[in-house]
């Protein structure tokens, strides 16, 4: 895995961003990503919720929680649980002199220091990553991604400048984009052959 030639800006709390998802046109969950910062640390949550119905029926149901430790722009230690079919995986990782460390169901492996997450889509130097450290499931996946267009989309009722990127990996393949400070703004991905549309929630 070749380090990311952006720089590894970590946002401040006051970028936190909230996604509605929305599936057909009706919103079926949210995705949330929280900073927080203590002495030289940088805390990088993730929250996932999914909840897809027919009738009374539930169809899908989808969850994820984790939270990173970033220091210096470089992943120090992550915590996630995910619960997918009524099975709950947790996968956890942690710095270490030959690398980052991760333990997850699949068992233990040493993943390059200068790694990042499949949670990683808040920075755009996930987008020069060939591989990244599953966060869900554990193991490595690979990532594709190119750039498609700078754009002008509306956001909250304005206009503003964005670039748009093009993402596969195992999961999803679509489009993702962020704008001039480099912050995640807009996703519209293809999941499990459905299509799945991120909105920032302002």
């Amino acid at each position: 895995m070749a380090p990311a030639a952006t720089a590894i800006v970590l946002p401040l709390a006051s970028d936190q961003r909230q996604f509605s998802v929305f599936y057909k046109g009706t919103r079926i969950g949210a995705h949330t990503i929280l900073y927080s910062s203590a002495t030289d640390e940088t805390l990088v949550s993730t929250r996932i919720n999914l909840l897809v119905k027919a009738a009374f029926f539930t169809v899908f149901r989808f969850s994820h929680s984790s939270t990173e430790t970033w220091r210096a722009g470089q992943l120090i230690s992550l915590n996630s649980e995910t619960l997918e079919h009524g099975e709950i995986l947790r996968v956890d990782g942690t710095a270490t002199p030959q690398g980052f460390r991760v333990v997850s169901k699949g068992g233990p492996f040493i993943a390059p220091a200068a790694t990042l997450t499949s949670n990683s889509l808040w920075t755009p130097a996930v987008l020069e990553q060939t591989t990244l450290v599953d966060a869900q499931y554990g193991g490595i996946i690979g990532v594709s991604a190119r750039k498609f267009a700078d754009e002008q989309i509306m956001i909250g009722g304005r206009q503003i400048a964005v670039t748009r990127y093009t993402l596969i990996t195992p999961y999803l393949a679509g489009s993702i984009w962020y704008d001039e400070k480099n912050l995640w703004v807009r996703g519209e991905f293809e999941r499990d052959g459905s299509h799945i549309q991120y909105q920032l929630d302002l």
